[in-house]
């Protein structure tokens, strides 16, 4: 068996990464796979998900733990592990960094948002929300937009110090910009990626702001979470989601829906886009992930085959 810990799973690039989260939506539009409800199991504040699913070769499951609290222990908020499978024999194939992998499949997953609904000329952009996660988002939308100015806003004013620090040696290029409040970061970027467990809109916004942005909620997973202010979703012309078990899942969907601010008939497949490819560059769009699993069993089997390939891990007796 491969066991594969977050230095090793860092190793594989982000084109890899983000062409499995690709080829997880083409599934998603074939149906070719298997991937029950994911399941919640809650302790007070702390959760645990389990999140299994099947393809035609491999089926991998994936316990994450999501313990709001974590960084006052020295970790990070979400860990976990996914064990992959062959689908044929049954066959355990490889154990890896669960934390590790949600973050890498995370950010694909916001990186393709960005890739398929903004214009290649987005200048500005702002992360909210400078924990793990949302260095995943801040490297995945550089590596897919040649951004000219990145604004980071975190309720730690040192982490996402931190943050603009490690992208500056991978992106010495972009200008890195420190928001006092969320609202200034949204004020000044074209496009916003947030990745918190806010259980309350991050920011306020009028109607005529939000026009000609494009909006990418990563961070809400339970329906009292919510990230974006209900202004965001009732006057974009679009809504995306990556699946549509976000509109139960997420807050950020769930309550514009209860207080009937959006009708379910204008949220959308995300995988629709890849049929064309693109999406008209001058709409003011809203995209919500909650996570799959099939992300997770499409992630983990190609880092799987490439960390076979390069002798990545540790190979061991099962």
């Amino acid at each position: 068996m491969l066991f594969l810990n977050k230095v090793e799973i860092q190793k594989i690039d982000q084109y890899t990464i983000q062409a499995a989260v690709e080829q997880a939506y083409r599934l998603v539009l074939s149906k070719a796979y298997n991937m029950p409800d994911r399941m919640h199991v809650a302790d007070k504040e702390n959760i645990l998900l389990l999140m299994p699913c099947f393809s035609q070769n491999f089926f991998a499951t994936k316990l994450v733990s999501v313990f709001p609290e974590a960084a006052q222990h020295g970790q990070p908020a979400v860990n976990g592990v996914m064990v992959l499978s062959d689908n044929g024999s049954g066959k355990p194939l490889a154990i890896m960094d669960g934390a590790a992998l949600t973050a890498q499949r995370t950010g694909a997953v916001g990186g393709l948002g960005v890739k398929l609904l903004t214009s290649e000329t987005v200048k500005t952009a702002g992360v909210l929300g400078a924990g793990v996660q949302g260095l995943s988002q801040a490297r995945y939308l550089l590596f897919n937009r040649k951004i000219k100015t990145l604004y980071i806003c975190d309720l730690h004013k040192e982490s996402a110090i931190n943050m603009s620090c490690t992208l500056k040696k991978e992106y010495p290029d972009v200008e890195y910009v420190i928001a006092d409040h969320p609202d200034h970061l949204v004020e000044n970027a074209s496009l916003i990626v947030a990745a918190t467990t806010s259980r309350k809109p991050l920011f306020e916004i009028s109607p005529e702001s939000v026009k000609g942005k494009t909006f990418i909620s990563i961070g809400s997973f339970q329906p009292d979470m919510q990230e974006f202010p209900d202004t965001v979703i009732e006057n974009v012309d679009h809504v995306f989601v990556d699946t549509l078990f976000a509109a139960r899942e997420s807050g950020d969907i769930a309550i514009p829906l209860k207080k009937h601010i959006v009708i379910k008939e204008k949220i959308k497949e995300f995988a629709q886009l890849l049929e064309k490819n693109s999406y008209s560059e001058d709409k003011t769009v809203f995209f919500k992930s909650v996570g799959m699993a099939l992300f997770d069993l499409m992630v983990a089997s190609a880092i799987y085959q490439q960390a076979m390939e390069n002798s990545i891990g540790q190979v061991l007796d099962f």
